[in-house]
């Protein structure tokens, strides 16, 4: 009888971890403008059957934000304001890039986009992350909207680095160990019409060392994050 019981235990114990592995990730915390948009990649079960009846896509202006402890408020301001710059030529990045590219869906002008949140009040990218996702779907036309991040974080001083870098030096002068100082993160997000719930996301990301400058990192980010978009025929 106890057999048994052992038995019926390890079946379930099976049962539950296949059940386990077969449950999606839990989906990113859509509509966080901070630290917490640093989502990993997720997909939905369906995002296929998605992407089959999506006609139409809006790419949003970009958000952009800035981490990093111990460092000054003056360079601290410099770089939001650098991040905000590049953040708001995003969106016609890829929009040029796309409309370049075999897509599976249209992409919106970025022009009519823009004029039509404008025109709703929707301007401000902190509103369009707090409004459903299926209510911008239906005030642009489209039958999905693409959310676009771009994020830095501050890893280590200079000083940090030229340490660690040095500790890192091989017999031969060269260094094995490369200190990063920043982090570049691109975010992308798909949201459907239907339920306006997210169904596709992905997170790319380079470190700033000796290798790669902060253009360097971002473009390296870009490429990767574009290279990811479901709705592009490779």
């Amino acid at each position: 009888m106890n057999k048994m019981k052992k038995l019926i235990t390890i079946l379930l114990s099976i049962v539950t971890i296949s059940l386990s592995a077969q449950k999606l990730p839990n989906p990113p915390k859509a509509d966080a403008i901070g630290k917490e948009s640093l989502w990993e990649s997720f997909e939905t079960k369906d995002a296929y059957d998605i992407l089959v009846r999506t006609k139409k896509i809006a790419i949003l202006p970009a958000t952009s934000a800035y981490f990093a402890k111990k460092i000054d408020a003056e360079t601290t301001k410099a770089l939001e304001t650098d991040l905000t710059k590049t953040s708001s030529e995003m969106q016609k990045s890829y929009y040029n890039t796309l409309i370049t590219c075999r897509l599976s869906a249209i992409i919106q002008n970025i022009e009519e986009t823009n004029r039509i949140l404008n025109q709703k009040g929707l301007s401000s990218t902190e509103l369009l992350h707090k409004t459903p996702k299926n209510t911008i779907c239906a005030i642009l036309g489209v039958d999905a909207v693409m959310f676009v991040d771009l994020t830095m974080e501050h890893l280590k001083s200079k000083l940090a680095r030229i340490a660690l870098n040095s500790l890192g030096t091989n017999a031969l002068g060269g260094s094995f160990i490369d200190a990063a100082s920043d982090e570049i993160t691109i975010g992308l997000r798909l949201y459907e019409k239907a339920n306006g719930e997210i169904f596709w996301a992905n997170r790319s990301s380079a470190k700033v060392n000796n290798q790669n400058t902060v253009e360097a990192a971002y473009q390296k980010a870009w490429m990767s994050s574009f290279a990811s978009l479901p709705f592009v025929i490779k």
